[in-house]
């Protein structure tokens, strides 16, 4: 029998629900404080956000940000924390064993456990293990593999995630998991990458959070005969592309400043982003400006024309949301959800070509200050249909309760 605690039995309305606490258990390499491995974070903290007045969220993670070689500090590795309505307990990197893994499930005696990546070798494959083992109960367990099998994502070591996706699916690691899709295209990514049908997957939107107020309105527009402002703000990996956007500048015929933001997750690629920018054209001028915490994420982009993001795959984007939500429009490719922008007026959703990606800059380098206005109007209605939408909640209260096996009445 599922391990809930009942507060109240009510009727169901459109505003009224069984207040069920259910527990989940999730696992996520980083967790807040951290910032820099971005989107995986910011999904699951609005999630427990949203739900955790009906569902108590108890999160194991790293005691440090990605990259970062010391723990946040002040924390207290035996207990649990408390990080907005989630309860949170951060682990030394050389703590995280199988036996660690047990207790913690031993001791929340969760009704879900929820992995937020399908190829984490610690978070995700040793609670696999484990689990397949018997060295901890079958707990019913949701996968969200957070854009992991999206076409372009696969294309980045592809061997090697080939051969632990085949030998996942041979030791049935898998089994009886219930996948967690952002979007029907992310569904179908699952669904291809790992064999499996539908009837395995279900699909919950990520949830996202409204800009700080008084951010939107401090945008100043540029001068005329001044160049036009051009922003990266993502990890620097390969996944996000950063090459492909430094390639469409270079072949851009308008006068361009383009700020990098982001930590530099692989100091190789980031060597070959120097060799790029190094051999860039002199009305082109790049300079990068290093991290940005999530509270300073929309006062940042409120000081740009563009965002430039090529990436080769988001299942959602939360950086792109972010930028629409201060009124930046946005320029990304069309492996993420947000394909539907040139429709919305709120920038374009195409194949990371650089000769591409490069005409549309130049075409957003001449709008005039009433195309750049209206651009950002229609930015910023587009977010505010997103934070309206009272479905995605929803849909994630129903996938959680359906991963855990407990009926909604």
């Amino acid at each position: 029998m599922p391990n809930i605690d009942i507060v109240a039995t009510v009727s169901f309305t459109s505003s009224v629900r069984n207040q069920i606490m259910m527990k989940v258990l999730a696992f996520n390499r980083h967790y807040l404080p951290g910032f820099k491995a971005g989107g995986p974070i910011r999904s699951l903290a609005n999630m427990a956000e949203a739900l955790g007045d009906e569902i108590r969220f108890f999160i194991g993670t790293l005691d440090r940000d990605l990259g970062d070689a010391e723990p946040y500090p002040e924390l207290d590795a035996n207990a649990w924390i408390k990080m907005g309505k989630a309860e949170v307990r951060y682990f030394e990197p050389e703590n995280i064993s199988i036996r660690a893994i047990r207790a913690l499930i031993e001791e929340v005696r969760p009704d879900c456990i929820y992995l937020n990546s399908f190829f984490d070798p610690v978070f995700s494959l040793r609670v696999l293990i484990a689990r397949r083992a018997g060295l901890i109960p079958r707990i019913p367990l949701l996968l969200a593999p957070r854009g992991e099998f999206s076409p372009g994502a696969l294309t980045l070591k592809s061997l090697r995630k080939s051969a632990y996706i085949k030998g996942a699916s041979m030791s049935r690691l898998t089994r009886d998991v219930m996948w967690h899709a952002s979007t029907e295209i992310e569904a179908d990514d699952i669904s291809r990458a790992m064999s499996i049908g539908s009837s395995s997957i279900a699909i919950g939107s990520d949830l996202a959070t409204a800009p700080p107020a008084n951010v939107v309105s401090a945008w100043e527009p540029r001068e005329s005969g001044s160049p036009f402002r051009l922003c990266f703000l993502s990890r620097i990996s390969p996944k996000k592309n950063l090459t492909g956007a430094l390639r469409a500048v270079s072949l851009a015929k308008a006068r361009v400043v383009f700020d990098i933001y982001g930590p530099k997750e692989d100091e190789t690629y980031w060597e070959e982003c120097q060799k790029l920018i190094d051999g860039l054209p002199p009305h082109v001028s790049v300079a990068y400006r290093g991290e940005v915490a999530h509270q300073d994420i929309a006062s940042v982009f409120a000081c740009y024309d563009l965002f430039l993001f090529p990436t080769l795959g988001e299942n959602y984007g939360h950086v792109i949301f972010e930028a629409m939500s201060v009124g930046l429009p946005v320029l990304t490719s069309d492996q993420t959800p947000w394909n539907d922008l040139c429709e919305a007026g709120a920038g374009w959703a195409i194949a990371p070509d650089p000769g591409s990606v490069a005409a549309c800059i130049d075409e957003a380098s001449r709008w005039t200050l009433a195309e750049q206005s209206a651009a950002r109007a229609a930015c910023m209605r587009y977010a505010e249909l997103i934070l309206q939408d009272s479905q995605s909640i929803e849909q994630n209260r129903q996938l959680l309760f359906a991963a855990a096996g407990i009926a909604l009445r």
